[in-house]
Protein backbone atom coordinates (compact mmCIF):
# COMPACT_ATOMS: atom_id res chain seq x y z
CA UNK A 1 0.00 0.00 0.00
CA UNK A 2 2.87 2.21 0.26
CA UNK A 3 4.15 2.31 -3.03
CA UNK A 4 0.63 2.73 -4.04
CA UNK A 5 0.07 5.85 -2.13
CA UNK A 6 3.67 6.68 -3.28
CA UNK A 7 2.09 6.09 -6.92
CA UNK A 8 -1.13 8.12 -6.61
CA UNK A 9 0.52 10.68 -4.77
CA UNK A 10 3.45 11.55 -7.63
CA UNK A 11 1.26 11.42 -10.76
CA UNK A 12 -1.55 13.46 -9.12
CA UNK A 13 1.10 16.19 -8.17
CA UNK A 14 2.53 16.13 -11.40
CA UNK A 15 -0.90 16.39 -12.95
CA UNK A 16 -2.31 18.94 -10.77
CA UNK A 17 1.43 20.86 -11.58
CA UNK A 18 0.65 20.87 -15.68
CA UNK A 19 -3.39 21.78 -14.84
CA UNK A 20 -1.91 25.17 -12.79
CA UNK A 21 0.76 25.75 -15.08
CA UNK A 22 0.20 24.34 -18.56
CA UNK A 23 -2.96 26.07 -19.21
CA UNK A 24 -5.33 23.23 -17.70
CA UNK A 25 -3.57 21.29 -20.09
CA UNK A 26 -1.74 17.47 -18.95
CA UNK A 27 0.51 15.56 -21.10
CA UNK A 28 -1.27 12.32 -22.85
CA UNK A 29 1.69 10.51 -21.41
CA UNK A 30 1.27 11.29 -17.76
CA UNK A 31 -2.83 10.61 -17.80
CA UNK A 32 -2.23 7.14 -19.43
CA UNK A 33 0.75 6.37 -17.62
CA UNK A 34 -0.97 6.75 -14.20
CA UNK A 35 -3.65 4.75 -15.43
CA UNK A 36 -0.80 1.69 -16.48
CA UNK A 37 0.52 2.10 -13.18
CA UNK A 38 -2.33 1.70 -11.35
CA UNK A 39 -3.57 -1.03 -13.24
CA UNK A 40 0.34 -2.64 -13.10
CA UNK A 41 0.12 -2.65 -9.32
CA UNK A 42 -3.17 -4.47 -9.19
CA UNK A 43 -1.66 -7.03 -10.86
CA UNK A 44 2.20 -7.34 -9.44
CA UNK A 45 0.74 -7.20 -5.94
CA UNK A 46 -2.37 -9.29 -6.60
CA UNK A 47 -5.40 -9.87 -3.93
CA UNK A 48 -8.59 -11.33 -5.10
CA UNK A 49 -10.35 -8.99 -2.96
CA UNK A 50 -8.64 -5.62 -3.19
CA UNK A 51 -8.04 -6.21 -7.38
CA UNK A 52 -11.91 -6.77 -7.64
CA UNK A 53 -12.65 -3.86 -5.56
CA UNK A 54 -10.12 -2.05 -7.68
CA UNK A 55 -11.89 -2.95 -11.00
CA UNK A 56 -15.34 -2.20 -10.08
CA UNK A 57 -14.46 1.06 -8.44
CA UNK A 58 -12.74 2.06 -10.90
CA UNK A 59 -15.13 1.49 -13.68
CA UNK A 60 -18.10 3.62 -11.79
CA UNK A 61 -15.69 6.65 -11.36
CA UNK A 62 -14.83 6.14 -15.13
CA UNK A 63 -18.63 5.66 -16.10
CA UNK A 64 -19.44 9.14 -13.87
CA UNK A 65 -17.05 11.36 -14.73
CA UNK A 66 -16.69 10.57 -18.62
CA UNK A 67 -20.53 11.43 -18.88
CA UNK A 68 -19.13 14.73 -16.89
CA UNK A 69 -16.14 15.01 -19.47
CA UNK A 70 -18.69 14.42 -22.17
CA UNK A 71 -20.95 17.51 -21.34
CA UNK A 72 -18.30 20.15 -20.72
CA UNK A 73 -18.46 20.08 -16.81
CA UNK A 74 -14.98 18.03 -16.24
CA UNK A 75 -11.80 18.08 -17.82
CA UNK A 76 -10.59 15.21 -19.73
CA UNK A 77 -7.58 14.52 -17.58
CA UNK A 78 -10.03 15.18 -14.00
CA UNK A 79 -11.86 11.60 -15.26
CA UNK A 80 -8.44 9.97 -15.97
CA UNK A 81 -6.86 11.06 -12.90
CA UNK A 82 -9.98 10.19 -10.53
CA UNK A 83 -10.27 6.32 -12.35
CA UNK A 84 -6.54 5.96 -11.88
CA UNK A 85 -6.90 6.99 -8.06
CA UNK A 86 -9.89 4.99 -7.46
CA UNK A 87 -7.75 1.80 -9.23
CA UNK A 88 -4.40 2.46 -7.43
CA UNK A 89 -5.81 2.94 -3.90
CA UNK A 90 -9.49 1.27 -3.56
CA UNK A 91 -10.00 1.24 -0.11
CA UNK A 92 -8.48 3.79 2.59
CA UNK A 93 -5.20 2.92 4.36
CA UNK A 94 -4.34 3.57 8.01
CA UNK A 95 -3.40 7.63 7.74
CA UNK A 96 -0.42 8.66 8.81
CA UNK A 97 -1.08 11.38 11.20
CA UNK A 98 -4.29 9.80 12.84
CA UNK A 99 -5.80 6.44 14.44
CA UNK A 100 -7.02 4.20 11.65
CA UNK A 101 -10.17 4.45 9.98
CA UNK A 102 -12.74 2.45 8.04
CA UNK A 103 -15.19 3.82 6.43
CA UNK A 104 -17.39 2.02 4.59
CA UNK A 105 -17.23 3.49 1.43
CA UNK A 106 -14.84 3.66 -1.55
CA UNK A 107 -11.26 6.01 -0.62
CA UNK A 108 -12.15 8.12 -3.43
CA UNK A 109 -14.95 9.34 -1.56
CA UNK A 110 -12.79 10.34 1.30
CA UNK A 111 -10.63 12.10 -1.39
CA UNK A 112 -13.06 13.92 -2.24
CA UNK A 113 -14.81 15.78 0.29
CA UNK A 114 -12.12 18.01 1.41
CA UNK A 115 -11.39 18.21 -2.46
CA UNK A 116 -15.09 19.40 -2.95
CA UNK A 117 -14.22 21.70 0.43
CA UNK A 118 -11.08 23.54 -1.03
CA UNK A 119 -12.61 24.31 -4.53
CA UNK A 120 -15.85 25.68 -3.05
CA UNK A 121 -13.52 28.03 -1.04
CA UNK A 122 -11.57 29.22 -3.58
CA UNK A 123 -14.65 29.79 -6.02
CA UNK A 124 -16.07 31.65 -3.29
CA UNK A 125 -13.06 33.91 -3.26
CA UNK A 126 -13.01 34.30 -6.68
CA UNK A 127 -16.14 35.62 -7.66
CA UNK A 128 -17.34 37.01 -4.66
CA UNK A 129 -15.83 40.12 -5.35
CA UNK A 130 -16.72 39.83 -8.80
CA UNK A 131 -20.46 39.34 -8.10
CA UNK A 132 -20.19 41.93 -5.25
CA UNK A 133 -19.41 44.52 -8.01
CA UNK A 134 -21.82 44.14 -10.44
CA UNK A 135 -24.79 44.46 -7.21
CA UNK A 136 -22.92 47.73 -6.25
CA UNK A 137 -23.15 49.05 -10.21
CA UNK A 138 -26.90 47.66 -10.03
CA UNK A 139 -26.19 45.29 -13.03
CA UNK A 140 -27.83 42.16 -11.90
CA UNK A 141 -31.79 42.48 -11.78
CA UNK A 142 -33.77 39.56 -9.84
CA UNK A 143 -36.60 38.30 -11.91
CA UNK A 144 -38.98 35.84 -10.65
CA UNK A 145 -37.67 33.40 -12.13
CA UNK A 146 -33.82 34.49 -11.39
CA UNK A 147 -35.19 33.69 -7.60
CA UNK A 148 -37.67 31.10 -8.38
CA UNK A 149 -34.77 28.15 -7.33
CA UNK A 150 -32.60 29.62 -4.58
CA UNK A 151 -36.00 30.22 -2.49
CA UNK A 152 -37.08 26.87 -2.99
CA UNK A 153 -33.15 25.76 -2.31
CA UNK A 154 -33.47 28.14 0.92
CA UNK A 155 -37.28 25.97 1.66
CA UNK A 156 -35.33 22.73 1.74
CA UNK A 157 -32.60 24.08 3.80
CA UNK A 158 -35.12 25.74 6.17
CA UNK A 159 -36.87 22.30 6.80
CA UNK A 160 -33.70 20.24 7.07
CA UNK A 161 -32.91 22.57 10.12
CA UNK A 162 -35.94 22.24 11.45
CA UNK A 163 -35.94 18.58 11.07
CA UNK A 164 -32.32 17.97 12.47
CA UNK A 165 -33.28 20.14 15.52
CA UNK A 166 -35.95 17.85 16.22
CA UNK A 167 -33.94 14.55 17.04
CA UNK A 168 -32.26 13.57 20.27
CA UNK A 169 -29.03 13.76 19.27
CA UNK A 170 -27.16 16.98 19.23
CA UNK A 171 -24.82 16.66 15.81
CA UNK A 172 -21.44 18.35 16.58
CA UNK A 173 -21.21 22.35 15.48
CA UNK A 174 -18.64 21.21 12.97
CA UNK A 175 -20.80 19.21 11.43
CA UNK A 176 -23.24 22.13 11.51
CA UNK A 177 -20.82 24.85 10.37
CA UNK A 178 -19.93 22.69 7.26
CA UNK A 179 -23.38 22.00 6.33
CA UNK A 180 -24.50 25.74 6.90
CA UNK A 181 -21.13 26.56 4.60
CA UNK A 182 -21.76 24.15 1.97
CA UNK A 183 -25.63 25.62 1.50
CA UNK A 184 -24.53 29.03 1.45
CA UNK A 185 -21.89 28.63 -1.42
CA UNK A 186 -24.89 26.37 -3.31
CA UNK A 187 -27.16 29.34 -2.59
CA UNK A 188 -24.59 31.79 -3.87
CA UNK A 189 -23.67 29.75 -6.90
CA UNK A 190 -27.39 28.99 -7.84
CA UNK A 191 -28.23 32.61 -7.61
CA UNK A 192 -26.09 34.04 -9.74
CA UNK A 193 -25.36 31.38 -11.70
CA UNK A 194 -25.53 33.02 -15.29
CA UNK A 195 -23.32 35.78 -13.90
CA UNK A 196 -20.54 33.52 -13.02
CA UNK A 197 -20.89 31.39 -16.59
CA UNK A 198 -20.75 34.77 -18.25
CA UNK A 199 -17.80 35.77 -16.70
CA UNK A 200 -16.42 32.84 -17.81
CA UNK A 201 -16.96 32.97 -21.47
CA UNK A 202 -14.70 35.07 -24.27
CA UNK A 203 -15.51 34.91 -27.99
CA UNK A 204 -12.88 33.08 -30.11
CA UNK A 205 -11.85 32.45 -33.66
CA UNK A 206 -13.04 29.32 -34.88
CA UNK A 207 -9.54 29.14 -36.19
CA UNK A 208 -8.06 29.45 -32.74
CA UNK A 209 -10.83 26.64 -31.17
CA UNK A 210 -8.95 23.62 -29.95
CA UNK A 211 -10.02 20.02 -29.08
CA UNK A 212 -11.61 19.56 -25.59
CA UNK A 213 -12.69 23.41 -25.56
CA UNK A 214 -16.34 23.73 -24.54
CA UNK A 215 -18.63 25.96 -26.30
CA UNK A 216 -20.83 28.23 -24.71
CA UNK A 217 -24.08 26.66 -26.87
CA UNK A 218 -26.29 28.42 -24.98
CA UNK A 219 -24.84 31.76 -26.12
CA UNK A 220 -25.11 30.58 -29.78
CA UNK A 221 -28.05 30.63 -32.27
CA UNK A 222 -30.31 27.93 -31.01
CA UNK A 223 -30.98 26.72 -34.54
CA UNK A 224 -27.83 26.35 -35.33
CA UNK A 225 -27.21 24.55 -32.46
CA UNK A 226 -29.17 21.67 -33.44
CA UNK A 227 -29.03 21.79 -37.06
CA UNK A 228 -25.22 21.06 -36.37
CA UNK A 229 -25.88 19.01 -33.91
CA UNK A 230 -23.26 20.66 -31.17
CA UNK A 231 -22.59 19.51 -27.93
CA UNK A 232 -20.37 21.68 -25.62
CA UNK A 233 -17.32 19.63 -25.94
CA UNK A 234 -15.05 20.66 -28.83
CA UNK A 235 -14.02 17.97 -30.90
CA UNK A 236 -12.09 18.20 -34.56
CA UNK A 237 -15.53 17.30 -36.25
CA UNK A 238 -17.04 20.68 -34.33
CA UNK A 239 -14.49 22.51 -35.64
CA UNK A 240 -14.63 21.24 -39.54
CA UNK A 241 -19.04 21.71 -39.15
CA UNK A 242 -18.03 25.44 -37.64
CA UNK A 243 -16.01 26.20 -39.96
CA UNK A 244 -18.24 25.31 -42.80
CA UNK A 245 -20.66 28.10 -41.43
CA UNK A 246 -19.14 31.28 -42.08
CA UNK A 247 -19.03 32.74 -38.82
CA UNK A 248 -15.49 33.86 -37.64
CA UNK A 249 -16.31 33.50 -34.00
CA UNK A 250 -18.15 31.50 -31.08
CA UNK A 251 -18.12 32.11 -27.47
CA UNK A 252 -16.35 29.11 -25.22
CA UNK A 253 -15.68 28.79 -21.65
CA UNK A 254 -11.78 30.56 -21.74
CA UNK A 255 -12.46 30.70 -17.78
CA UNK A 256 -12.87 27.15 -16.60
CA UNK A 257 -11.27 26.66 -13.47
CA UNK A 258 -8.62 24.29 -12.75
CA UNK A 259 -9.52 21.36 -10.61
CA UNK A 260 -6.22 18.54 -10.32
CA UNK A 261 -4.63 21.17 -7.79
CA UNK A 262 -8.16 20.55 -5.62
CA UNK A 263 -7.25 16.98 -6.18
CA UNK A 264 -3.83 16.52 -5.22
CA UNK A 265 -4.95 18.40 -2.09
CA UNK A 266 -7.72 15.76 -1.14
CA UNK A 267 -5.83 12.85 -1.20
CA UNK A 268 -3.06 14.29 0.57
CA UNK A 269 -5.06 15.54 3.42
CA UNK A 270 -6.92 12.62 3.25
CA UNK A 271 -3.73 10.08 3.71
CA UNK A 272 -2.57 12.60 6.20
CA UNK A 273 -5.29 12.73 8.23
CA UNK A 274 -8.27 10.20 6.99
CA UNK A 275 -11.81 10.36 6.19
CA UNK A 276 -13.10 13.62 6.92
CA UNK A 277 -16.47 12.80 7.32
CA UNK A 278 -15.72 10.02 9.47
CA UNK A 279 -13.84 12.01 11.60
CA UNK A 280 -16.57 14.83 11.75
CA UNK A 281 -19.66 12.12 12.33
CA UNK A 282 -17.55 9.95 14.58
CA UNK A 283 -17.11 13.51 17.02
Amino acid sequence: MLLRTLVALAFTGAAAYFDMFNNKWVPNYLIYGFLAAALALNVLYFEQTVFVQAMVFGIVVFGATYLLYRTGQLGGADAYVLTSIALCLPYLTKPFLTDPQHPPYPFILSVLAPTGLAFILHMMARFLPYVSKKLANGEIKFTLWKILGPSALLAFFSFFIIVISSLPVALPMQYIAILSFLFVSLFFFTLFKDEIKDSMIETVAIASLQEEDVLAIEKMNGALVKRLALQPLITKQTIASLKKTGLKKVPVYTGMPFFLPYLFFGLAFSLLFGDMIHYLVSR
